[in-house]
Formats: C-alpha cells, structure tokens, sequence
C-alpha cells in the first residue's frame, strides 16, 4: 500500500489515504521515470530520445522536475541580463526606461471601456516631477527608508488588502528587501519586483512613471516619506494581474454544506501562527457576511476592509487580538477598546492600549467572529524548504497529465502542499467564473517512506479545449521542515480513478443498500460530489441508474446529469463527479439512485444490447469512470 495525497484545486478536498493496487512507485520510477514521453494528441508512448511522435508528429513538450528548475535559472539570468541592458541604453542615451508592455495610458488602468468616462484625470509623473504638499518637496525620492506600516497610505483605489498585507510586511524590512530586489533610486527610472503569482515567484519588471492628478499628486496607494516602494509594489502587481481596477478582494466561495465553525479550534491556530511569527491579515465584513455599513460605523470599523493581525493574547481567560488600520485611523470603539472601561490600568499598560490614534487597537475574539470574515495566515518560515512544480489540468482523462508527483520522504517531516490554479485576471469576470478556488492548501505530518501527490480538477471538463496549451496551467508549492526528494511520476492509466475510489471510501458518507452494495457519496469539503458505487456480490452484476438533474450550477464529469452503468461481480466504480460550475452563485444538489442485480454484463430496458454504460466511457473517461477490481 502506497499512500496517496488527492488534491483537488475545483473542490478544495485535501486527502491522504492509501492506493491499493498501485504500482510500486520504486518500481515504476526505475522503469520509467523520465525515459517516455506521452503524446498529448495520439497518447503513443515514446522513448525521450524522440522529440516527435512518430503517429501524428506531435512535438514532444515533456519537461522532467530538473529541466524546469533550469529553465526558471535561465530566466531569472534573462531578467538580470535585460535589466542591465536597460540601465546601461538609459545611461547611454540619457533617457528614462519607458515599460512598452505597460505602457503609461488608461488601459494599463481600466480594462472596462465603460469606466473609461468616469476615470480620474490621470497624469503619468516620474517621482522627481511628483509633489507632496503635505511632507515638503525637498525630501529626496528612495525606495525605502526604514519603512513602517504607519507609512502607508490608500489612495482612490479600492485595495485596502494589499495596504494590509504591505503593513504586515513592513513590520520586518527584510521582508520589503525580499520582495523590492531593486532597493535604490535610479535615474533610468527601472525596478525589480519579485511576487509569487499563482503559487510561483515572478521577477516584475516596472518603470517609474506613476499615475498622478492634475496637481502632480499621486492617487493611488503610497508611502509617506517619499518613499516608492509601495506605488511600485502596486504597479508591478497591476502589471502581473491586470489593470489596477482589477485589484479586489476575492469573494469567498458558496456552498450548500458549510459546517459549522470550531471557534476553539481556530483559537489554538491563531495562538499558534502568532507564537510562531507568522504574518497575518483579517478581513472585515466581507465574503458571505450580510454587511450594514452603518452598523459596523457605529463601531469603528470599516466593513469590506482588510486590518494587520499584530498581537493574539489570552489574558486572563479573555481573548483577545491586537489589529492595524492601514488607513492609520478610524479605529474600533466597542470593549477592549482604548476608550473602554473593561481595562485595568495595570492591563492597560502590560498590552499598551494607547494607540486608536495611529490605527491600533485591540478587540475581543468573540467581536472578531462577528464582524470579520476571514483571517489570512502567511507561514514564513526561515529554515524550511521549498520546492515548487507546475503542470496542466487537461479538460478529460490524459494519461499524459495526470500530474502525479512521488515525494521520497527520509526522515519524519512537516510537509504544506499549495495547488495554485492559474488565473488569468485580465479576463473579464464572466471569462473566468470557473474558477471555483485560486488554492487549496494543507499540512501534514509524514513519516519517512514514498507518497504520492495527485493534482486534480473537474469542473473545466467536455469545455472546448482542444490543445494543451489551452488547459489550465496549475503550480504545486511544497513546504517542508526537512528536505525530501520529489520527482514527476508516470502512473498507471488507473490511478485516477483509484485515488478517488480510496478517498470517497475513507471520507464519504457510506449507504447499504443491500449486504452487497454500498454507495459512498463524498461531499465534505468537496463543492459538489463525488459518487463510488461498490459491488461485493461473487457472481452478479449490478445497474446502477443515478439522477441528478434538479441539481444546480454543478457540472458532472460525465458530461451528463443522468448516468446508467452495470458494474461487474468484486468490481467497484466512479460513478460522476460532480463540481460547482461557477463560483459567483451557490449549488445546490439533488440526486436519486436506483440499482438491481443482473447475472448478465449489460443494462438490459435501461439500455440498448450490449450497451454497459450510458454515457459510454471512451478513452477520454476511462481513466476516471471504467470499473475497478476491489
């Protein structure tokens, strides 16, 4: 038994359970780890040795974990080369560098051409053209100097997260140098930023012409001092994402089945993420929360607002966390507050509730729970390792890209696996609503031995896609306490199917419908369902007819809502999955199944002679749906 980790960007299930019946991953990596390719159109089998397919001349696109990780190092080299290349054209030609790909002009702004009329005046100024009435204009422009999160200050754009999670960062100026590889003033107008989009780091390069009124006055975000590093974090995140309109909170995912909240156990986890110095950021009043704007007012908040998580205490039995305003005022007045009559003096002066005024307070668990909707944990770690892969989601079964990883685990090790789906921002909303989760993440504890780690999504399949280069591009970051050795795994046809049978009979919810039959319908965690159908019977068949087709916004795997299939004596089977097809608008689902027994392999009146499933598994479905021996 080999255990497998079941990932599922589309649904958000995280899954370890063991792989009965798969190959030994030893064996299979000494037999053809990186000796065979897969023809992504014909699905030949060929030795790398060939770069096309010898059936339909399909170029080979295999890249094995060392291939790419030398591609990213020549990337990283091209960047280093092109930015000295600017630098060294400007100084030639005494010129400033003008970014071509994001050009100083409204669309760089607004992709909407609606919003067009309704835009601000919008200069473009280089920062010694800018003017800050406020700080003099004799202070001399720099990337930073020494910055702090009081620094930062929000302009007309609506992107409050992005200030949070700047103020989280400047809390440690080595985090800012991280991320500002270009950390002086330069003339020739060019920067470095380095941001890890869609789970991979990015190297951004940017100019500096900023976007300013008809005074000469920035208008988006800034950092007070004259300091650049943020408006030039920001464009180079417009850069990588989209216009700057873009650049808004993600809305959370609906679902029919939420569970109820272990208040004490994301207690535990906060006091855990704070012990262990984690940057963390809460976001108020947005998601699902029916918000009234006037009610969080009344209280000093902000609603559809993100605050800096700075301090999480349990002070004599009361919980309590510390939180930053960005805007650096507006600051919460309930209990707990500067204001508030609970303190003491002598808790008063241990926990410094002294600072309303810069945007600093501190406010119960209990009040959090009801006016914030999420609180966002990024685990930075020193000593730990990274690993990170990138594949594709095909739109059906490819045996080609399964994208199944084997960890080599030597020695008992925390392990956080990230899937990032690629999302391309610069589409509009509609564009892009199959999206149904950005990540999904998880951490486990390993002991030393092999796993393997299976990358899935289903809610883009029977879409349109014909090439490869058209399917979902997807990034695995793996986070470990100790090292470990991951390589590109080319399975069984079946290990699909097999990873899903295992995970729905661990984690589903088991139905007996007869001392032989058991469905396991796996929807915790899971938006939509996964159904496996089990026949224990030694001789008969079983039909298995399953209707849902009063489901909404859910989409099945068999390209039909309504399935008919005959599962073999000791045979077990996926019977459809099914996934939330938009993320904007809830699901719900309905279903109803209906079975008998039959001594013979086929669907009898539930189908024509020798038909034994309705849709018919073909080689695109075959992977995932074709019966599997118990």
């Amino acid at each position: 038994m080999q255990p497998l980790l079941v990932v599922d960007i589309g649904t958000g299930v995280f899954g370890c359970v063991g792989a009965e019946g798969v190959e030994s991953p030893t064996q299979e990596v000494n037999n053809r780890m990186n000796k065979i390719w897969v023809c992504s159109q014909c699905t030949l089998e060929i030795p790398l040795g060939q770069s096309t397919c010898k059936v339909c001349d399909t170029p080979n696109d295999h890249q094995s974990p060392s291939l790419q990780e030398s591609e990213d190092l020549q990337k990283l080299n091209r960047d280093f080369d092109r930015f000295n290349l600017i630098v060294s054209y400007c100084i030639k030609n005494g010129d400033s560098f003008v970014d071509d790909s994001f050009p100083p002009c409204l669309k760089s702004v607004f992709y909407d051409s609606k919003n067009k009329d309704n835009a601000p005046t919008i200069k473009w100024c280089r920062p010694k053209e800018i003017l800050t009435p406020l700080e003099g204009n004799t202070i001399p422009w720099t990337v930073f100097r020494s910055p702090l999160p009081s620094d930062i200050s929000q302009g007309i754009l609506g992107d409050c997260w992005l200030l949070s999670a700047l103020a989280v960062l400047a809390e440690n100026q080595e985090l800012v140098n991280k991320v500002m590889i270009t950390q002086d003033y330069n003339n020739e107008g060019v920067y470095k930023v380095r941001l890890c989009k869609d789970g991979k780091w990015t190297t951004v390069l940017v100019d500096d012409l900023l976007p300013c009124d008809d005074k000469k006055q920035l208008i988006y975000s800034q950092a007070r001092r004259r300091q650049l590093w943020v408006p030039l974090i920001e464009k180079a995140l417009a850069k990588a994402f989209a216009p700057c309109e873009s650049i808004s909170l993600q809305v959370s995912q609906l679902t029919t089945n939420a569970e109820p909240l272990d208040i004490n156990l994301i207690w535990a986890q906060l006091l855990s993420s704070r012990s262990a110095g984690f940057l963390m950021g809460a976001s108020c009043g947005g998601g699902n929360m029916v918000v009234s704007d006037e009610e969080f007012k009344k209280v000093g908040l902000r609603p559809r607002h993100a605050y800096s998580v700075l301090d999480v205490k349990n002070v004599l039995g009361i919980r309590l966390l510390r939180l930053r305003n960005p805007w650096g005022h507006f600051s919460w007045n309930g209990a707990w507050s500067d204001q508030s009559e609970i303190w003491t003096q002598e808790l008063r002066q241990e926990l410094c509730a002294y600072g309303s005024e810069e945007g600093i307070f501190w406010i119960s668990y209990q009040d959090v729970l009801k006016y914030f909707d999420c609180i966002d944990i990024c685990k930075l770690r020193k000593d730990w390792h990274e690993i990170r892969l990138g594949g594709r989601f095909p739109p059906y079964f490819n045996k080609k890209y399964q994208n199944c990883f084997l960890l080599t685990i030597l020695e008992t090790t925390e392990v956080d696996l990230t899937l990032f789906q690629e999302n391309n921002r610069t589409f509009e909303k509609n564009l892009r609503s199959r999206l149904v989760l950005d990540f999904v993440e998880t951490e486990v504890l390993l002991e030393p031995g092999y796993y393997i780690v299976i990358c899935m999504a289903f809610n883009h399949w029977h879409t349109n896609l014909t090439h490869y280069k058209e399917y979902p591009l997807f990034n695995l970051s793996i986070h470990s306490s100790q090292q470990l050795l991951v390589e590109n795994l080319n399975s069984s046809g079946h290990l699909l199917a097999d990873a899903i049978i295992d995970l729905a009979v661990m984690k589903g919810d088991a139905m007996c419908y007869t001392p032989w039959l058991t469905a396991y319908f796996l929807s915790k965690h899971w938006a939509g369902l996964a159904l496996v159908v089990e026949n224990r019977h030694p001789e008969a068949w079983i039909n298995i007819k399953f209707n849902s087709q009063e489901s909404y916004n859910l989409v099945s795997s068999r390209g039909d809502l309504v399935t008919i299939d005959t599962i073999p004596p000791c045979y077990r089977q996926v019977i459809i999955v099914l996934t939330q097809l938009e993320s904007s608008r809830s699901f719900s689902m309905s279903n109803r199944l209906i079975h008998r027994q039959s001594y013979t392999d086929d669907l009898h009146d539930w189908g024509p002679p020798g038909c034994c499933h309705i849709p018919q598994i073909d080689s695109r479905l075959e992977g995932l749906h074709m019966p599997r021996p118990i």
